[in-house]
């Protein structure tokens, strides 16, 4: 008989100091003798799961519950596993049936909550972790993803309790400072959030997500000469998980370029147009200029920055490409201070003047003062937060001698006919411009307007950039992008923009009525500068 009982010890002797290679080949070993063996299956598939390989786990653990589908410990890994792999619905039962064999595993309920969360299911995530804290007050883990879940929430104090509570309990945790540091920017308190993402990288230099909310905060108090240099973490944190691009040419070093230089856009569609301010500058730093960019931009750029070859993004480059950056990394070098903002007058971007003058005449039969909308996000991730409901707009939408016109992505036809049956307000659409495809036809069409009032997003930055008088309602806390800054109602990206910031517990609705006197009054200026 062989020594399956000696092996297995080995194994886990092994397995438990770390030595996961040699503890491999022993729980290996023991398979070959027993294909069938419970403990070599269920461990191995837990040191696959420990090195990150849940595609090799889960088959392990699966048939290690075969043998012995009511074990507890396998139940709870099996889920663990179906959760590494996103597929956190999966992982639900699997929680559930450990519960159901011991209703206080705080693990069970600690990793139940977590899988909740990632579905959204916020409430029912936020129960386990109340239940899970309540069995268990020495159990971290489980207040940390109670604060993960009251930011989701937007619940930002009740968070900060909850993460130092976690933090007594284990001091020198790089990601509970790091999430306090992040709970701390939430609540505009960005000192004390930069204290604690200095002392987690005084522990873990090395911590990318740390470096990178060092990097917003300091960008949004205007230290660009560190914030610049530390926001190229950008690219190994998992907050933005932004996909690597492999040039063969060095980064640009901030020194002249014999040959062309190339900037590509690397973020979304907003983020390109308000970096891409930068792109007239880099003339004077090289030989020729080519400019990479998503390809609904190209036309509108090639006619703004006639200095520049604009080429859509997959299209061939230049050959000789001597140098490359991305577009954000251009700050760095061109933006390190306040004073190296360019003080515009005037928008950076060129719509198409003809089209632009034919949709004036379209939307003024009258001569009245056109005001152009936009209340939804696309952001992917802080979308929600940024994006308000048309109604929340009927404050301005009551203006006397205005038009509104739409100017959101995507099919906007069923709330602006709720809206108009409610309130007998109209805000048209113009069915021959596709405000989401063709951004130029989109750029004359805010051209046309004389006012754009718009949430966060990428209207705010097309009209910006094309210098038309713009408000942006920009959230209290999360979502509020550090380009917006944290307390000036200007913009030195966008000559023309107001920023009205929205107050903590305040809703989209009040926060645009307390700008409306403000609105009104621009608007009043403009029916009097109107020609009779």
């Amino acid at each position: 008989m062989k020594p399956l009982g000696e092996w297995l010890k080995r194994a886990f002797a092994s397995h438990q100091q770390g030595q996961f290679a040699e503890a491999e080949r022993l729980y290996r070993k023991v398979l070959k003798a027993d294909r069938k063996q419970f403990d070599a299956l269920h461990l191995l598939g837990v040191l696959k799961h420990q090195q990150g390989d849940n595609v090799a786990a889960l088959p392990l653990v699966a048939a290690a519950l075969k043998v012995n589908p009511n074990d507890a410990d396998a139940l709870l890994n099996y889920g663990n596993i179906l959760s590494g792999l996103s597929r956190h619905k999966e992982a639900l039962p699997y929680f559930d049936k450990v519960l159901a064999i011991s209703p206080t595993s705080v693990s069970a309920l600690n990793n139940r909550g977590n899988a909740l969360a990632e579905l959204k299911r916020y409430d029912e995530a936020l129960a386990c972790l109340e239940r899970a804290v309540t069995l268990d007050r020495s159990y971290a883990k489980s207040f940390v993803n109670r604060g993960n879940v009251l930011m989701d929430l937007g619940r930002h104090a009740e968070a900060l309790e909850s993460y130092e509570t976690a933090l007594r309990l284990r001091p020198n945790d790089v990601d509970i400072l790091n999430n306090r540091g992040k709970v701390f920017t939430q609540l505009n308190r960005l000192q004390e959030a930069l204290a604690c993402f200095d002392r987690a990288l005084y522990l873990q230099p090395g911590h990318a997500d740390a470096q990178l909310h060092m990097a917003l905060v300091q960008l949004a108090l205007g230290d660009f000469i560190n914030g610049w240099k530390r926001y190229e973490w950008r690219w190994k944190a998992p907050t933005l998980s932004l996909p690597p691009r492999n040039f063969p040419q060095p980064r640009w070093n901030g020194e002249y370029v014999k040959g062309t230089l190339l900037a590509w856009g690397e973020q979304g569609l907003g983020d390109e147009i308000l970096y891409s301010s930068m792109a007239p500058d880099l003339a004077g730093h090289a030989d020729s200029v080519a400019l990479e960019v998503e390809p609904r931009l190209v036309k509108l750029f090639a006619r703004s920055f006639p200095k520049v070859c604009v080429i859509g993004r997959g299209e061939p480059l230049p050959d000789d490409i001597q140098a490359q950056s991305p577009l954000v990394s251009l700050g760095q070098y061109l933006r390190p201070i306040w004073d190296a903002f360019p003080a515009r007058e005037h928008g950076y971007l060129v719509a198409d003047d003809g089209l632009a003058a034919n949709l004036r005449r379209r939307l003024t039969p009258e001569s009245e003062i056109v005001v152009g909308l936009s209340w939804v996000s696309k952001n992917p991730t802080f979308g929600q937060l940024k994006t308000a409901q048309l109604r929340d707009f009927e404050s301005v939408l009551r203006l006397p001698g205005c038009r509104y016109v739409d100017l959101q992505y995507g099919d906007t036809l069923t709330e602006r006919d709720a809206f108009k049956a409610a309130t007998g307000i109209t805000v048209e659409r113009l069915k021959d411009v596709d405000n989401t495809n063709d951004i130029d036809a989109l750029a004359a069409l805010i051209a046309a307007c004389d006012l754009v009032v718009t949430v966060s997003n990428t209207t705010a930055h097309l009209a910006g950039a094309l210098g038309k008088p713009t408000y942006v309602f920009v959230p209290a806390s999360r979502g509020r992008i550090w380009y917006w800054f944290t307390d000036r109602g200007d913009s030195p990206w966008y000559p023309r923009v107001r920023l009205k910031r929205q107050k903590d517990g305040q809703s989209w609705k009040d926060s645009i009525a307390s700008a409306t006197d403000e609105i009104a009054a621009f608007v009043q200026e403009q029916q009097v500068r109107q020609p009779a």
